[in-house]
């Protein structure tokens, strides 16, 4: 009895069968060669996907949030974490997507490095922050390390996102704007309160800033701070003033406390139909009067543009 005869159907030993192992081995041992290169490809993809999320969480984080804690910009500290959005006291929640200038003044690229995070894997995280004017190539500001981004030979593969955010250079504390209009007598102008702390009157200077909008306006003014008046004639109306500190409210046992301050207007007779926007600017110490300008001081468009990669 042959070993053949015992399989009649030819089950065990097949020409068939040998043929069809053979590529089956090929193929087996092809994707074992290349198994490295898969394993390879599935971590860069896992390293992208994770960078282009972290990215996205910064970016929001600056953007959407006042940090931690919310008024770390007036506590002299750094924060535990880094935000930019302006903080309104009144709703007890910050407006998204709406940068405070004071904050953005005191951001340091150690803040941001700590938002981001150092490492991932064996790797470390480079970035590279800009702010600057949607109708306008300058950059406002930037923060990190340019050199990857603008060596367009790198083989580096960079992850960018993009906000539009609201952005000034310096804040405007307390603002009148399109309600200063004339009727041909004296008017007066109830503007909303704004507030000062023992400490943010130690860092920030505060200035009247008149803009002219409409007609060939001949006017004077007095500003009433706390009921304390700042004439202004009209020579000198459109010219930013600066507020004596002593007419601001603060709290020298607390530093921090928050007081409001009372402001009024009262505009002389001037044409009718003519009009202008008033603003109360925070600026910090030893700034440039003349750096107080409607394009300092009005928030504008801007993009706000993070650079990551490892």
């Amino acid at each position: 009895m042959g070993f053949i005869g015992d399989d009649p159907r030819g089950f065990l030993i097949s020409m068939d069968l040998l043929f069809a192992i053979i590529p089956l081995t090929i193929v087996l041992g092809m994707v074992a060669a290349d198994m490295g290169n898969i394993l390879y490809e599935i971590e860069g993809t896992v390293y992208q996907s994770s960078t282009d999320r972290i990215a996205e969480d910064t970016l929001n984080t600056l953007a959407e949030t006042s940090g931690d804690p919310y008024n770390w910009e007036q506590t002299g500290l750094p924060p535990n974490i880094v935000g930019l959005a302006q903080y309104d006291t009144s709703s007890g929640k910050p407006i998204p997507d709406t940068l405070d200038p004071n904050k953005l003044a005191l951001l340091t690229n150690s803040s941001i490095q700590n938002l981001i995070g150092i490492n991932i894997g064996n790797n470390t995280y480079t970035f590279y922050l800009t702010i600057n004017s949607l109708n306008s190539t300058n950059i406002r500001k930037s923060f990190g390390n340019y050199s990857v981004v603008g060596n367009t030979s790198n083989s580096l593969n960079v992850v960018r996102v993009d906000k539009v955010v609201l952005c000034s250079a310096l804040e405007s504390v307390t603002f009148l704007k399109g309600q200063i209009f004339y009727s041909g007598q004296t008017r007066t102008f109830t503007v909303p309160p704004f507030q000062t702390s023992n400490n943010s009157v130690t860092n920030y200077d505060y200035y009247i800033l008149f803009v002219n909008t409409n007609g060939n306006l001949n006017s004077s003014a007095t500003v009433n701070i706390n009921n304390n008046p700042i004439n202004l004639t009209k020579s000198n109306i459109f010219n930013c003033t600066k507020i004596n500190s002593s007419f601001l409210n603060t709290n020298s046992s607390n530093p921090l406390q928050l007081i409001n301050n009372t402001v009024t207007l009262n505009i002389t007779t001037s044409n009718i139909g003519d009009s202008m926007d008033f603003y109360l600017v925070e600026a910090p110490k030893n700034t440039n009067p003349s750096y107080i300008t409607y394009n300092t001081v009005v928030p504008q468009n801007c993009n706000l543009t993070l650079y990551l990669w490892t």
